[in-house]
């Protein structure tokens, strides 16, 4: 499957499980990976993780002191 494929089965998945769901709180986790890091990269990265049998996850690249709380990079765990 190409990393397209995985991400709509992702997010189908989410869909259907719903709101407190494994599928609906990893389908969120690839939105916002997609959101940060793009297209190329997201799939790429779900291509790899269906291969190594890996999931994607999102973190800090940096440690920093101000207040922001988000992520900024995704990366396979």
């Amino acid at each position: 499957m190409t990393g397209k494929e995985l991400f709509d089965r992702y997010q189908l998945a989410a869909l259907v499980k719903g709101l407190g769901s494994q599928e609906f709180n990893y389908g969120n986790v690839l939105y916002q990976a997609l959101q940060l890091e793009g297209e190329e990269k997201v799939f790429q990265l779900l291509e790899t993780a269906e291969t190594t049998g890996k999931r994607i996850a999102l973190g800090y690249s940096t440690r920093t002191h101000d207040s922001r709380n988000d992520p900024d990079m995704a990366f396979l765990v």
